[in-house]
Order: C-alpha cells, then structure tokens, then sequence
C-alpha cells in the first residue's frame, strides 16, 4: 500500500472529486472551498446568543468511555463556551451531532452553494442530512469511525479542529471496543501496549475555517478543537459503501447501525422513496453510539 496522506487542494470539481478521491476512497482538504459562505463569515457564540438563545440543544460529554448526554439552552451553552475561553468557567460539555437545519431551518439561508453534486443524487435535500458541532478549545473526540461505514463531508466554519487520521485497516493495532471506538491515543500512544501500531501511518491535517474535509467510508479520526469551534458535517453512502455497511454484520456491527445501512442501500438502488426513507432513517441522526 502507498503511505497514507491527505490530499491538499483548492479546488475540486464534482468529476474530479467522485474520480479522485470518492471512488478510490483517498482523504482529501479542499483549502478555502467555504470561506464566502455566511455562516463562514457570521456563525459563533455572539451570533447563537442573539439569534437562538432559547434553542435546546443536546450537549454531551465522555465520561469512562461512556457518552453521557443532557440538553440545554443554546445561549446558556454559548456563554458557557465564552466563560471557559476567558478562564473564567469549568470546561464544558461537547454540543454535537445536532441535526441543526430541522431545529433551525433559518440557517440553510447562511449556506450559499452547497456541494451536493459530490454525492448520490438521493442526497440532494443535503440540509436533512447534516449534523453540527460547538465546542471548546481543547475539547477532543477520541479515535473513532463513522458508525454506519459512510463517507464524511466535514464544513469547518469557525475555528480550526486538528484530525489525525488513519486508514481502516490499521484498526486491528489500535485497541478497538463497542464497533467503533479504540483506546489508542494517536496523540500519545503507548507502544508497549499497541506494539504493532505504526505511528508513521498516522496523518495530521488542521482543519480551518472556510475548509472542507473529505474523510473516505471506514477512515479512523481522532478531532481535537484547537478553538472554540463551529463546523457540521454530512454522512453519506454511495452503493459501494452501502453494501459495505451492510455486509459488517458479520463483523459485528450493531443491529441497529445495519438496520440504517439497509435502508441506505435500498435508496441509492432507487428502491425507497425520499419521504419513505428519511421517515425511517430521521432516527440516526439523533442515534448515540
């Protein structure tokens, strides 16, 4: 195999992407591809607290590699965020993995060209898809994969978040427990206890504002904010990865996780009409695992 990287580019036409990078399933950074958007130039904690101070939000923190989930304010959360950035406050829960376009539809006005063409037509309402991300500095997601084997379209729109990333075939050497989670810290690993880990396979790419990065079906990631951070992302599958997804149930993959993978996989073979399937598929995007 070639030693693992992440492309750098500028620019990416839908072609060159599905060519380039979908298809082989390679990791890419498109520099700058969202800096003109509004929600680029506008979105972050003063803009939520006057806007949406009302909004409940889930918030969610790792506690002995449980997920422990709450919900609060938008705006109490956002000066939560403020507070802990001056050194004034404990630090906060993570607000992630919100479908934030269905609880704030107002906001698909900030976004201004959408690249839908990079994925199936069945996500051409892409707004349904999405799910977003506040949090602190420091805040950290440990190593992980997508729950469902798709592919990940990630929007940085504020703040810059550090991904180390590594092909899925190095899961085996990294600890792995519950599907999808591993106990290796690529930040500091311990290679007396993960002694086939190679370290040199592991790719560090900084994720800034106005960036969009394509993470390939099955890629591990490890996310540490480096600021207060906003960014949303969409999960996707093309039929090569949906059968993909659908297929790991022989290794282990939650009931429910293939459950969605099916329904995936009959809309992209146009089996399922759009409102048939997201009735059914609505629950993943509120689904902790």
């Amino acid at each position: 195999m070639d030693k693992y990287k992440v492309d750098i580019v500028d620019s990416l036409t839908a072609s060159e992407f599905k060519r380039n990078y979908l298809k082989p399933g390679r990791p890419v950074l498109i520099k700058g591809a969202i800096k003109h958007w509004q929600a680029t130039q506008g979105w972050g904690t003063r803009y939520f607290k006057q806007h949406f101070p009302d909004q409940q939000v889930p918030v969610k923190r790792f506690e002995k590699g449980n997920i422990i989930k709450e919900a609060m304010p938008l705006g109490d959360y956002c000066d939560q965020l403020d507070a802990y950035e001056r050194g004034e406050g404990e630090f906060p829960a993570y607000c992630h993995d919100i479908p934030i376009f269905h609880a704030l539809p107002e906001l698909k006005q900030d976004i201004n060209d959408f690249p839908s063409n990079f994925m199936p037509i069945a996500y051409s309402n892409w707004w349904k898809y999405c799910q977003f991300f506040l949090g602190p500095s420091q805040s950290v997601t440990p190593l992980h994969f997508d729950c469902l084997l798709t592919h990940n379209l990630f929007f940085q729109i504020k703040g810059t978040k550090r991904f180390t990333l590594l092909p899925y075939e190095d899961s085996r050497h990294c600890g792995r427990y519950g599907w999808r989670w591993f106990k290796l810290d690529p930040e500091q690993p311990d290679l007396q206890q993960y002694a086939q880990y190679d370290k040199d396979k592991a790719v560090v790419v900084d994720v800034e504002a106005g960036d969009i990065l394509f993470m390939p079906s099955g890629t591990l990631h490890h996310v540490r904010s480096m600021d207060t951070c906003v960014s949303f992302n969409i999960d996707f599958h093309n039929q090569h990865s949906a059968w993909r997804g659908v297929k790991a149930l022989y290794e282990g993959i939650p009931v429910t996780n293939f459950y969605y993978n099916f329904l995936c996989l009959l809309r992209l073979m146009k089996l399922l009409p759009e409102r048939v399937f997201f009735r059914l598929y609505k629950g993943y995007l509120n689904y902790v695992s």
